[in-house]
This record gives C-alpha cells, sequence and structure tokens, in this order.
C-alpha cells in the first residue's frame, strides 16, 4: 500500500489503542464525566461529552462503515460500554478496517463507488472520501479524548505521527 496512507491508518489505530488503554485505568466516574457539555463532533452521532462517549465513537465509526462496505447490518449499539470493552471492539475492528484499506489499495479501487445502504435514504460515496472521512474525524477525536484525559489528571503524549513512526522503526529521539 502506499506508505502514506498505510502509515495514517496504522497510526490511527495504534494511537486509538494506546487511548483506550490509558481510559481503562480510569474510575468509572472519570470515564464518562461530561467534561464539555455540548460537544458535538458529527451530528448524527450525537453529544460527545465525555470520554467515553468520544471513544465509542471512536470504534463505532469504523464498525459501522465496515458493515456498509461488507454489506452487513448496522452493528449493535446499545449503552456506551465501559473501557476494556471498547478496547476489545477496537482490537476486533483494527484488523478488519486496515486489511479493507489495503484490499481497496491493492484493487486500486479507490475512486469506486460505495452504495452505503446503512444510511436512510441510501447514499453513494467515492471509497477514498470514506478513509479520508474515517481518519479526519478520528484524528480530530483522538486529540479531544488527550484533551479531557489530561483534565482528568492523566500523562499523554501528543499523538505525534513522527514520534509514532520512530518508534516503529526503533530509532531513539
Amino acid at each position: 500500500m502506499n506508505p502514506l496512507a498505510e502509515q495514517m491508518v496504522a497510526h490511527d489505530l495504534d494511537d486509538t489503542r494506546a487511548l483506550l488503554e490509558i481510559a481503562k485505568g480510569l474510575p468509572e466516574d472519570d470515564f464518562r464525566a461530561v467534561r464539555w457539555p455540548g460537544l458535538t463532533v458529527l451530528s448524527w452521532d450525537g453529544p460527545e461529552e465525555s470520554i467515553a462517549t468520544v471513544l465509542e465513537n471512536q470504534v463505532f465509526g469504523k464498525e459501522i462503515w465496515l458493515a456498509s462496505i461488507e454489506g452487513l447490518d448496522t452493528p449493535d449499539r446499545n449503552d456506551v460500554p465501559d473501557a476494556a470493552r471498547l478496547l476489545e471492539r477496537h482490537d476486533a475492528v483494527a484488523p478488519r478496517w486496515l486489511e479493507t484499506v489495503r484490499d481497496i489499495d491493492r484493487r486500486g479501487a479507490w475512486n469506486d463507488r460505495l452504495i452505503d445502504a446503512l444510511c436512510d435514504p441510501p447514499e453513494s460515496f467515492v471509497m477514498s472520501s470514506v478513509i479520508a472521512h474515517v481518519l479526519t474525524y478520528s484524528a480530530h477525536r483522538r486529540q479531544l479524548v488527550r484533551q479531557m484525559l489530561t483534565a482528568a489528571g492523566r500523562e499523554v503524549d501528543q499523538g505525534d505521527p513522527i514520534m509514532w513512526l520512530r518508534a516503529q522503526l526503533g530509532e531513539t529521539v
């Protein structure tokens, strides 16, 4: 796959996982505390006022897009689970998401159209725009979670893909 696309997708997945690991260490009250009343990232996702809701939407975003791409039903979405369960969901969806993006690249399907039957009414999207959408809002949500975790007294890094890549390559700073 194109190295830039590979790095962006892999960084997103690894960074999300790291944030979920930090969130697992929070007391439940801190995890669910309303930190930014009224915060809405995407209108159809509803308010994202807590670490819990931002991270749930972070994971669900990949679950729902994969369901659409694979022609499946809308994934179950009940109450926001605890951080450990969100991490399990992330670990289940991450390799599928990465393989889907790699498959799109292998087939040169970036300009193919997805008919998203999960939308009401169904909508058509260019595959590259779906991936760009996911990466854009995922990066935004990761930074929101960083701010919220900091407010909860947790130490977090900056989420810099340069530092991530250096670590992947075994380079020292």
